[in-house]
């Protein structure tokens, strides 16, 4: 019986967990559905999803304001509309960096279904709209062997029937943001984006997605660059945000 009458009957995960035992690397717990991704069940079901309301960018707001958030209320946000999942933290922090770092490409497909059950992330895939994904340096892909924007971008756009567009293209190799304050990375970034096919976008709604907004400079960069090359209208789409 070959690996795919295996999946079909049900078995595969089972003998999977025995042959080659691994556990969650979120909770220690003995994976049951290897094949599923390396969180256990309990874990993709424990996702930290947002549950206060948000600006129209997507930052959750403090019980107080009821609004935007002051970066919005200045006219600062270059994107119209923004979403994700949950905060950066917990199983969904597990997650991203068992993308990131260890290439476990199935995270990809488990990270979209679980955000395109919400509400607020649907709302921003218009039909018509396009997936950007935010790109990475040439050098850095070959060292990592993929860009995870790409992945979670291209998984959205099957489950939802959009085209994913790889128009932006990083042309300066920056430092890791990771570490950086926020006008570090503001300085790292500025420069950094060019576009490339600009009709794919003109007149559109451009939906850019990453794994993780944090302070928003990589966003905000990329938007900049979108709407300069034509987009009616562009959103920001990530699996987690640092709040």
């Amino acid at each position: 019986m070959n690996l795919a009458s295996l999946a079909r009957t049900g078995l595969f995960d089972p003998l999977l967990a025995v042959v080659f035992p691994s556990r969650c690397p979120a909770c220690a717990a003995e994976l049951a559905s290897p094949s599923r991704g390396p969180l256990c069940e309990a874990c993709w079901t424990a996702l930290p999803v947002h549950v206060v309301p948000a600006c129209p960018c997507g930052l959750p707001l403090p019980g107080a304001v009821t609004s935007a958030c002051p970066r919005c209320r200045r006219g600062l946000t270059p994107f119209r509309a923004g979403a994700s999942l949950g905060p950066f933290e917990g199983p969904l922090r597990t997650a991203l960096h068992e993308l990131k770092y260890r290439g476990r490409r199935r995270v990809a497909a488990r990270l979209a279904e679980a955000m395109l059950r919400r509400e607020d992330v649907r709302s921003l895939l218009d039909a018509g709209a396009v997936l950007v994904p935010v790109p990475l340096h040439p050098r850095r892909r070959r060292e990592r062997g993929f860009n995870q924007a790409e992945l979670l971008a291209a998984e959205l756009g099957r489950r939802s029937g959009l085209t994913v567009a790889e128009v932006l293209v990083r042309r300066k190799d920056t430092a890791a943001q990771t570490g950086l304050s926020g006008a570090a990375r503001r300085t790292n970034v500025a420069g950094a984006f060019a576009a490339r096919g600009k009709g794919r976008v003109a007149g559109r709604v451009a939906v850019l997605v990453d794994d993780v907004f944090t302070t928003g400079a990589t966003a905000m960069a990329c938007a900049r660059v979108l709407a300069a090359a034509g987009a009616a209208e562009v959103r920001v789409l990530t699996a987690a945000r640092v709040v």
